[in-house]
């Protein structure tokens, strides 16, 4: 394809990134900063010893690998040489990885067109001048690192901060050229212009990222049709299979979070959830949605009226995607309470079963689940908070009361344990 136009104006985040990984971002508003302060909590630690990696999964929103064996064995042989062009111009290897599976299929040959591996359009004038690459053929392990560099240098210069994953897609979308069409596209979707300009609607950065956009569902959104499948050669109608930039690049990199004294739980169980109670089965919060969609607890509703919940309507998959999208545990389960009690009761390396009898015993972060009498979980946010989500009732909410046993307060006859995330 081709890289025109490529001015890319990104916004500076909150957190800073690590050599090689993507972020997962989030924007921290001053009223939530406040409310950390209060309770003592640490949002964001940049050295903090619980920031780590977490695997991509190499699976889209609906469980599908993203890249074959085949292709991960190319990425290996090439990932050296990807590493040492993102190390020099400081940007994340896994850019030069997706681009050139997008461009190349991962080969290292010149394309007749003269664009080379990259297919640096701008650069190589669309391969009519004298920067064009040439003859189309394979290419020398020397040359492909000089393009590698070549690439990531342009990158580099153009692109500004990648720790925010609208950035990326951004990125992506102006590699291949921000066609308006695509923007038109995302717009009738539903999307911002914002958005749309980062590429929401563009096959080539979001294919397959859920099923409005995914060519293999069946609830595809009826305007994704139509894309680009020649320089200049648009077809309304047309439709792909492969896997948008950045769909494998998630899959590839993964994410860090950092968090600190349950900070990043904290956060992101806020984020996550509304404010106060009322919010019915069926309405999710977005960014609740998206989180779901990205760490792989989101779950479509049932289709034959069996015994399953709404989207996020569910106390187990709220507090796993919690866990998973703060990235305090990337593979916390998300099959049910007493599954996720076995699972931290198991897990002494990571959580430590807290002896609590009152509120002031609890820290924010803190998950409780019930031992008996109607499964139950959920997060303590701190000041008597919590927040969670209900079966087949309400979805993520956060609001005041926190109950460990009856006591008067109509908790029924439930009885909670309490684990801690400890570094």
């Amino acid at each position: 394809m081709k890289l025109k136009g490529f001015v890319i104006g990104f916004v500076a985040m909150v957190l800073a990134t690590l050599p090689g990984n993507a972020l997962a971002i989030k924007l921290i508003d001053e009223e939530l900063l406040y409310y950390y302060g209060q309770n003592g909590i640490y949002h964001y630690n940049g050295s903090a010893e619980r920031c780590g990696p977490s695997d991509g999964g190499n699976q889209n929103y609906a469980g599908v690998p993203v890249w074959s064996d085949a292709e991960l064995e190319a990425i290996s042989d090439n990932q050296a040489i990807y590493e040492e062009a993102a190390s020099a111009y400081d940007i994340p290897w896994q850019i030069l990885a997706v681009i050139h599976s997008m461009e190349t299929n991962l080969q290292r040959y010149n394309p007749a067109n003269g664009q080379g591996v990259y297919q640096l359009y701008s650069y190589t004038g669309g391969g009519n001048n004298a920067n064009s690459f040439a003859p189309a053929a394979e290419i020398s392990e020397e040359e492909f690192r000089e393009q590698t560099m070549m690439a990531a240098e342009i990158i580099s210069n153009s692109a500004g901060d990648l720790t925010d994953a609208d950035a990326v897609k951004r990125l992506f979308f102006s590699y291949n050229g921000m066609a308006s069409e695509y923007i038109e596209k995302a717009l009738l979707m539903g999307y911002s212009l914002e958005e749309a300009e980062n590429g929401e609607g563009s096959p080539y950065v979001m294919n397959r990222y859920d099923s409005d956009r995914d060519s293999t569902a069946a609830e595809m959104n009826e305007n994704w049709a139509g894309r680009f499948v020649a320089d200049g050669e648009y077809d309304s109608s047309s439709v792909s299979s492969e896997f948008g930039a950045f769909v494998k690049y998630q899959a590839l990199a993964g994410n860090i979070y950092c968090s600190d004294n349950g900070g990043g739980i904290v956060e992101t169980a806020l984020l996550l959830s509304w404010e106060g109670t009322g919010h019915s089965k069926d309405d999710p919060k977005p960014e609740y949605v998206d989180a779901m969609r990205e760490v792989g607890t989101y779950f479509e509703p049932c289709q034959s009226g069996g015994n399953c919940a709404p989207i996020g309507a569910s106390c187990d998959i709220f507090v796993s995607t919690v866990m998973r999208y703060s990235g305090s545990d990337p593979d916390f389960p998300a099959t049910g309470p007493a599954v996720q009690e076995e699972y931290m009761a198991s897990r002494s390396d990571m959580y430590m079963q807290v002896l609590a009898t009152d509120v002031s015993d609890l820290e924010p972060g803190d998950i409780l689940v019930t031992t008996e009498n109607g499964r139950h979980i959920y997060l303590y946010l701190g000041d008597g908070m919590q927040a969670s989500a209900s079966y087949d009732d309400r979805t993520g909410e956060h609001f005041e009361g926190v109950y460990l046993e009856d006591n008067g307060t109509g908790a029924g006859s439930r009885h909670y344990s309490v684990y801690r995330r400890i570094q």
